[in-house]
């Protein structure tokens, strides 16, 4: 499935710009208003700017636009399904798409992807970097609750759905706050250190990993972005079960995506970055919030396994997991897959026995949702720290409990996180580094990692400068897409 045509941003070059006026002027050749006329290219533009981000989303080919053909879509929407059936008709007669056309009811939309004359000048184009305007304000805030929220079950719930956000100050103050930031986000570059077959098996990893029905995705958007979009800049805050106090976490940035054995690969502006974690966050806050104090060195993934290897340790992964699913599952059923239960040596019931023995001073609170009050919390954490560090003109990426900053300025948000934190919940916490990785370092674990990176006397070389990356030997996406961002 495809992302629908209103959720890409638009592409502010000459080539959708020419080929939207083609389309304005054929479909206005019949007697229209002026209005109508401005309805049509605005509307044009949209479209057109989200098949060229499609088609250079890669897996190259992998994505297609969502564009509903149906009135119903429109009923109370900004755009009108009149022009939008003119604009798929004259790009039909235009032979620049095709389409792989949905049914008429809200269940499966038509798809749409751009083929000879529309692929052809993107091609001469390229994936470029572009300047993009800010969303709206009215669109940072996001509300949302199940279809049928008093059901027991998954499907007695239902979809979820979006609802009207209240106007109240706090509402205006979200929106204000990250309309800013996304105005100092647009102003820099965030791309991958890695040529071209590492970067197209990073997005096949991306594609594959869509596929795992056994993933728990936090959002819709999540679940259906199946693909490498580096035009996912822009960030919005999205609220759970109705309720402006449950969730509210950042959401939109590709870099979110990405699985977290690539995101050292991440670059703001052409140089290097590094992620710093939250330990166990969740579970501190729900502590914090329970009145129970727990040391900064106490590892709350360490359900008593043997041989436990802290932080290092291969099965860590999949109990963090699980407990954090576990605290927002209300039905109770959630289970790891095969594999990671194999991971860890463990049967179901003896992972849930062990969860809950080790953290019984807030066992009532499994599979209470109150993971949604936790992630509220962390939010106002995650918020504390981008404004702190935007105010010094630096640019940090949110990954809900962990952040990615240049690597210049680990230190400030180190202090920066230490201090947000303590300060909203009034507990301490450590924070966790990952590794800084080059191009020749993509895809090896953290054992491979040290070795590739130690002198012959086992010293770790210090990947940690600024430098900015160097170019590739040959001509490279992520040069070139690096490259038209310094010439904007």
């Amino acid at each position: 499935m495809g992302l629908r045509f209103d959720w890409y941003p638009i592409v502010d070059h000459e080539v959708v710009s020419n080929k939207t006026s083609i389309i304005v002027e054929l479909i206005t050749q019949k007697s229209i208003t002026k209005g109508t006329k401005e309805k049509i290219k605005s509307t044009t533009t949209q479209i057109l700017s989200a098949l060229y981000l499609s088609y250079f989303s890669l897996p190259k080919g992998s994505t297609l636009v969502s564009l509903p053909l149906s009135s119903g879509h429109y009923s109370n929407s900004n755009y009108s399904y009149r022009v939008i059936k003119d604009i798929f008709n004259c790009l039909c007669e235009l032979k620049w798409i095709k389409f792989d056309k949905g049914s008429e009811d809200k269940k499966r939309v038509t798809r749409i992807w751009a083929v000879e004359e529309l692929a052809s000048a993107f091609d001469a184009v390229g994936l470029l970097w572009f300047p993009q305007q800010p969303n709206p304000k009215e669109s940072l805030v996001v509300l949302r609750d199940f279809k049928n929220p008093e059901g027991e079950t998954k499907r007695e719930r239902g979809p979820k759905i979006d609802l009207p956000v209240p106007e109240l100050p706090e509402v205006e103050s979200y929106r204000t706050t990250l309309y800013q930031y996304n105005q100092f986000l647009l102003q820099h570059c965030i791309s991958l250190e890695l040529d071209d077959e590492n970067l197209n098996q990073l997005a096949n990893e991306m594609v594959q990993r869509k596929k795992d029905k056994k993933k728990v995705w936090e959002t819709e958007e999540e679940e259906r972005i199946g693909c490498l979009d580096l035009s996912r800049v822009q960030l919005r805050r999205i609220f759970s079960r109705g309720e402006l106090t449950k969730g509210g976490r950042y959401y939109g940035g590709f870099w979110q995506s990405i699985p977290s054995s690539h995101r050292p690969h991440l670059r703001i502006d052409g140089k290097k970055t590094i992620e710093m974690d939250y330990s166990s966050m969740a579970l501190r806050i729900i502590y914090a919030q329970e009145g129970h104090e727990v040391s900064e060195d106490v590892d709350l993934y360490d359900i008593g396994l043997p041989n436990w290897g802290a932080g290092k340790d291969p099965r860590r992964k999949s109990i963090k997991t699980y407990i954090n699913a576990v605290i927002n599952d209300e039905s109770g059923n959630y289970r790891l897959s095969k594999k990671d239960l194999n991971i860890i040596g463990v049967s179901h019931k003896e992972l849930h026995e062990l969860v809950l023995n080790r953290h019984k001073a807030i066992e009532h609170l499994f599979s209470s949702g109150e993971g949604l009050n936790a992630q509220f919390i962390d939010s106002q954490i995650a918020e504390h720290v981008m404004m702190a560090l935007l105010h010094e003109e630096v640019v940090v990426l949110p990954i809900h409990d962990s952040f990615i900053v240049r690597v210049g300025f680990r230190q400030w948000l180190d202090e920066e996180m230490n201090k947000a934190f303590e300060k909203i919940t009034g507990a301490k916490t450590t924070l966790t580094e990952a590794p800084i990785k080059a191009n020749e370092h993509f895809g090896l674990n953290d054992e491979e990692l040290v070795e590739a990176t130690s002198d012959p006397e086992g010293a770790i070389v210090n990947f940690g400068s600024e430098e900015v990356w160097g170019a590739f030997t040959r001509d490279e996406i992520m040069d070139r897409y690096l490259g038209s961002w310094k010439c904007a």
